[in-house]
């Protein structure tokens, strides 16, 4: 991958904002169609940077989309839906404008990010259905957290799911107890609700304890009569991931943009 130049910061929101770094495209789609996307770093709802989130950055734009990293709010000083909630601001603001970053009248806006970032991304999903809008193109989760049980067979081959697991620690911080672990923007493979949503491209890596929920809540938004596509790669790294992010981006912001508004 050739040399990147530094991302540029930007603001959305109501004043302060929230920081957020810009990558742009360096892989075309088609047709002039352009595919901006806002991703949301992993860090188990605890922890994760801008800093930290380079390397996901330059690959997504090197696939073809114009990237805003967000620095969302973290748990535990931020439960849920703090960080939620100040995604769906971000995700809105872009929404009012999205050319102001593309250039192009034709931009596709979609939702991603890993593992915790992969939670929210998938309840942004479901709130911009259940509110209308903002209107999607696609959602890319990459090895989403999705279910706080933490009872998968790889997240037990992966040695994972007791008291001292990343990811345990990470939903108790994001949920402050297992009331909320019932609200589908919170956990959003236990939502019973999962038709309508925009189409999604779910990727993870074999051994990752992680791997098990993403396939499920590929199959679960199928039954739902959705369009969801799922792979499990040798490693979510730019030589494995690259192409099918590149073939989801081109073709769901195809789709997005031949639509009537």
């Amino acid at each position: 991958m050739d040399k990147i130049a530094s991302p540029a910061t930007l603001r959305l929101g109501p004043a302060p904002g929230l920081v957020a770094q810009v990558y742009s495209a360096r892989r075309p789609l088609e047709g002039g169609d352009r595919a901006l996307l806002l991703w949301l770093h992993g860090g188990s709802f605890t922890d994760g940077s801008l800093d930290a989130t380079q390397a996901r950055g330059e690959m997504l734009a090197q696939a073809g989309a114009d990237v805003v990293a967000l620095d969302y709010p973290l748990a535990p000083e931020h439960p849920f839906p703090a960080g939620l909630s100040a995604a769906f601001e971000a995700l809105q603001a872009l929404a009012a404008k999205p050319a102001k970053l593309t250039g192009s009248a034709h931009t596709a806006l979609f939702v991603a990010g890993e593992e915790a970032g992969g939670n929210l991304a998938a309840a942004l999903a479901l709130m911009a259905r259940d509110q209308h809008a903002p209107r999607l193109a696609g959602q890319l989760l990459i090895s989403p957290m999705l279910d706080p049980q933490l009872g998968s067979a790889s997240m037990r081959e992966g040695e994972c799911g007791g008291c001292e697991c990343i990811y345990a620690k990470g939903w108790q911080a994001y949920l402050g107890g297992s009331a909320r672990a019932d609200h589908p923007y919170a956990a959003p493979l236990n939502a019973s609700r999962l038709s309508g949503l925009a189409p999604a491209l779910i990727l993870s890596a074999a051994g990752h304890p992680l791997n098990d929920e993403s396939r499920r809540y590929a199959a679960a938004l199928r039954e739902h009569g959705g369009n969801a596509k799922d792979l499990t790669l040798p490693a979510v790294a730019p030589g494995y991931a690259l192409n099918p992010i590149h073939e989801f981006l081109r073709e769901a912001a195809r789709r997005a943009l031949s639509l009537p508004a």
